[in-house]
């Protein structure tokens, strides 16, 4: 299922109030029947191979008494479009523990902000298992398009929501065998003026480099797919601005045109020999391609239908 932007924006009407939390199917022998599993190897030069499931955009889609009625009719039309994902979500969890495998989470795990929905996230990532998560927009969305996508606004709900994630989501690094993940907020276009001294903290370790992020990076081959599918902009970091002028809807050009603090960023990634992979979702489809003379980039689909990618890291 194709999912516009458009309706991300505009589906906002309906009712839901739930009385408990969404069940966990972990012990469910056939969650696996449920996933569209992908499979790739990474040479990285781990010191031991080991396997990770990459998921990305399950958009959980609840909401309770403890929100007002406007979130609650909010959860009801989101989870008319993306129909119930923590079946998908459990699954990809049971599949991650069962086969010994480090769980990536590349953003949008939420749907919106909401009680319901950053206890599911305690409950489904508190526990004691191997897990990396990087943040999306929807995770700071308060009520879908009220409001412009700035510091500013995320920072109004960010306390809330880093509270429910298990690990800190405008930077985190994890070595695992001997390779970096580091996961980074790209999640509005741009990045921090302070990435580039962590990243370069990271380097210094000396180790091969996975980084992971919500939005994925422009390179030529993928902008084509990612128009084709949003229609009015890419939904990429760092697209040319003379291609954004070109071909963006006027409401996109603004937003998504890349500052010279992201734009530099992007340039080092692009000469730093130790970064192996990208890891990130957004775009609601899957794709692999170069991004770097060492690095790959790749894209996955939306978890909310079941989508995931196994990799084996060697």
């Amino acid at each position: 299922m194709q999912i516009d932007r458009r309706n991300f924006l505009q589906l906002s009407a309906g009712f839901c109030l739930a009385s408990a939390l969404p069940s966990v199917t972990l012990a469910n022998e056939d969650t696996d029947s449920l996933l569209k599993i992908e499979s790739t190897t990474i040479k990285v030069g781990a010191t031991k191979p080991f396997k990770a499931l990459h998921i990305s955009d399950t958009h959980l889609t609840y909401a309770d008494e403890r929100n007002d009625e406007r979130k609650r009719e909010l959860a009801k039309s989101r989870r008319g479009l993306f129909g119930e994902t923590t079946p998908m979500l459990d699954a990809s969890i049971a599949h991650a523990q069962k086969n010994n495998e480090l769980l990536i989470h590349t953003g949008d795990l939420t749907d919106f902000v909401s009680e319901q929905n950053l206890d599911v996230v305690r409950e489904k990532f508190g526990a004691d298992f191997d897990r990396i998560v990087s943040t999306g927009n929807h995770e700071f969305s308060q009520y879908m398009g009220e409001a412009p996508e700035t510091e500013e606004y995320k920072q109004q709900s960010f306390p809330k929501v880093q509270n429910a994630y298990p690990n800190n989501l405008a930077y985190y690094s994890k070595v695992v065998n001997g390779v970096n993940f580091i996961a980074f907020d790209d999640v509005y276009f741009y990045v921090a003026e302070d990435l580039r001294d962590q990243f370069e903290s990271d380097v210094a370790k000396g180790l091969p480099i996975v980084a992971m992020c919500h939005i994925p990076f422009y390179v030529p081959e993928l902008f084509e797919p990612a128009i084709k599918v949003w229609r009015s902009c890419a939904h990429l970091i760092g697209v040319p601005a003379e291609l954004i002028k070109e071909r963006y809807a006027p409401g996109c050009v603004e937003p998504q045109t890349p500052n010279k603090t992201t734009l530099d960023f992007i340039d080092r990634l692009k000469k730093e020999p130790l970064l192996k992979a990208i890891l990130c979702g957004h775009l609601h489809f899957s794709w692999v391609g170069k991004f770097s003379e060492t690095a790959t980039q790749y894209v996955v689909g939306g978890n909310y239908n079941g989508t995931a990618r196994e990799i084996i890291f060697e």
